[in-house]
């Protein structure tokens, strides 16, 4: 049975092309199978890519051009003129806000709206011209079609682009916020885009004003909101990719209002302003579950609020999109398949070790393991694995819980981080007595850990005899691909960093297997951010960041070093001798293949002295 509209030009074009295909296929794999073999003609996918999605159709459900999408094998403007050349539509490429009509948005709930991907556009004639990411949702298109009291024209259009002017023109029709914003910018624009993350239509314009930070928060990437009072205004940082930087000012008059409301959020105590308060903050924004950490403190202008914002959706990483090469995710995956042992990652705050540890758990996630974690606090819930936050007030430590562990039949433990003697000497016992352990040291590089543990009290020979791998690593910001310019480096820059500037302008520079989907620069040539940067990174030149890394192995050479309490410094050069690349070392390959720049690696591995 085809899916069709009651009437209209769309039902007449869908039905006619399903009941071209083959009668063979199951109920709702007739488009799927049409499409299918569109894009094969095209070249824009194989044949194993199709029988993967279709898979995972059968397993999971869902479109077969969505399904395609998420595998990274199809690009979603390849997927729209497919779908436009199959169903005979035309394609809006930019959905402008400005031409939408307002008065048909109003016929057409927000929450609808964003759901289904789709927004009226104009009235032509007596139809109405709707933009919608799927064209096949009929039954959608149907209940606009009523809601409106018009036919409609259907008009394929990329869903991120919808989603962006769903926002702004559902905004326009809340009115503008002004809270005595000092910067160059009018406030309401922005303030307006606060219905995204709770679907309602409260008018109060400090609580809009609040949401509206948290919106453009995660639309711009932000990993941190700083909320600090000050002598004569409030100011907004927002922290994108490692950097701070001023987003926005209210007037002094409405700092109590902003941080109470806040504080209501998080569930804090409003009247409390001496003490520092901790909560949580869990909301749905831009169709993105988001876990907010709320942090307060007084200080001489009033109390200041951090935000440190979490997206649930997209935490758990594969190993190989964090910044690994080939050698060593090889490596990785033999270490974390282990029986036994420790490994521990090393790296200051911030550095994304947890995002590692997080990826390594997921990676060997299976129902025969029973897998526990330890940390503070839990900042992503993982699937099948049992988590607890550390509590000291109530005397709930990281040695007190894996104490407790060890009576669970565990074969996977992870300890947030080891930061004293107790819980240290507790996960070395553990991995020495069958079970594989993951942990975090606050250490410069690899080989640091092996003394900070020693440090702490542990025996040189425990210590030796139950790591089995160090991983040390830093996080450089990832050059915007659709920005990004070449250049020639000088010799002295090369040099920095460890490159042979003969091997590097004459291309025999052999450069360790990474992986990477952007073009490498072209021999002598690097590539560097662009001032000013585009619009897709917000004007910075930079995208996103990923990992370089150090990993270090402890075979015989590197034990017997452990044992005899040798410095950290000896222990690196004895592994470097071994084949192991040092942080600048990675960095620098990483500059090699195109997605970083000298001056990232630099900044992150100044105490680099290999």
């Amino acid at each position: 049975m085809p899916f069709e509209l009651d009437d209209g030009p769309t039902a007449v074009r869908v039905t006619a092309e399903m009941s071209t295909a083959p009668g063979d296929l199951l109920p709702g794999e007739v488009h799927e199978r049409a499409l299918g073999q569109i894009l094969l003609r095209r070249g824009k996918v194989s044949e194993a890519n199709i029988a993967d999605a279709l898979e995972m159709q059968r397993q999971e459900g869902g479109r077969i051009g969505e399904l395609l999408m998420r595998n990274h094998v199809l690009e979603e403007e390849d997927l729209l003129d497919a779908l436009a050349w199959q169903l005979d539509l035309p394609i809006v490429r930019d959905v402008k806000p400005e031409e939408c009509d307002p008065e048909l948005a109003e016929k057409v709930p927000i929450a609808f709206a964003r759901q289904h991907r789709l927004i009226p556009l104009r009235r032509v004639g007596r139809a109405v011209e709707v933009a919608i990411f799927d064209p096949l949702d009929v039954h959608a298109l149907d209940d606009v079609r009523r809601a409106i009291g018009a036919e409609i024209l259907t008009v394929v259009a990329p869903g991120q682009k919808i989603v962006e002017a769903i926002n702004k023109v559902y905004a326009r029709q809340e009115g503008g916020v002004d809270l005595g914003d000092s910067n160059e910018d009018d406030m309401a624009g922005e303030a307006e885009e606060l219905t995204d993350i709770l679907d309602l239509t409260d008018e109060a314009p400090i609580i809009r004003w609040v949401n509206s930070l948290m919106f453009n928060a995660v639309k711009e990437r932000a990993s941190d909101i700083h909320i600090e009072p000050r002598e004569k205004d409030l100011v907004v940082r927002y922290r994108v990719d490692g950097n701070l930087y001023e987003h926005k000012h209210a007037n002094r008059n409405y700092i109590n209002s902003i941080l109470s409301r806040v504080k209501i959020m998080a569930g804090l105590n409003i009247a409390e302003k001496r003490l520092p308060q901790d909560g949580r903050i869990r909301r749905k924004i831009a169709g993105k579950d988001i876990d907010m950490r709320v942090a307060t403190a007084p200080g001489v202008n009033g109390e200041r609020i951090t935000i440190r914002l979490l997206d649930r959706s997209s935490v758990l990483h594969d190993l190989s999109d964090i910044g690994f090469g080939d050698d060593h995710l090889v490596v990785i995956n033999e270490l974390i398949r282990r029986p036994h042992g420790s490994i521990v990652v090393t790296g200051p705050t911030g550095s994304g070790k947890t995002t590692t540890l997080y990826a390594c758990l997921a990676k060997i996630n299976t129902p025969d393991l029973n897998i526990l974690t330890v940390e503070d606090p839990v900042e992503y819930q993982l699937e099948g694995i049992t988590q607890v936050p550390i509590n000291p007030k109530i005397e709930l430590t990281f040695a007190s819980v894996l104490r407790s562990y060890l009576r669970h039949d565990p074969d996977v433990i992870m300890v947030g981080e080891i930061r004293d003697g107790e819980t240290a000497g507790m996960a070395i016992q553990a991995s020495l007595t069958g079970h594989l352990v993951f942990s975090t040291v606050h250490t410069n590089d690899a080989a640091g850990a092996i003394t900070r543990l020693v440090d702490m009290g542990i025996e040189p020979f425990l210590v030796a005899s139950s790591l089995v791998g160090l991983l040390a690593q830093r996080l450089v910001r990832r050059l915007c691909p659709d920005c990004r310019v070449l250049y020639t480096p000088s010799e002295e820059e090369l040099l920095k960093v460890g490159i042979d500037p003969q091997a590097f302008f004459s291309g025999s520079l052999r450069i360790p297997p990474l992986r990477t989907k952007i073009t490498p620069p072209p021999t002598g040539k690097l590539y560097q951010a662009r001032e000013g940067g585009c619009g897709k990174c917000s004007k910075s030149g930079y995208l996103g960041r990923l990992g370089i890394y150090e990993l270090l192995l402890i075979d015989n050479e590197i034990r017997q070093l452990a044992l005899k309490n040798t410095d950290s410094n000896s222990i690196k050069q004895a592994a470097v001798r071994s084949g192991m690349r040092t942080l600048r070392d990675d960095g620098a390959a990483k500059v090699l293949v195109g997605v970083t720049t000298l001056e990232e690696v630099l900044m992150v591995t100044a105490e680099d002295k290999q």
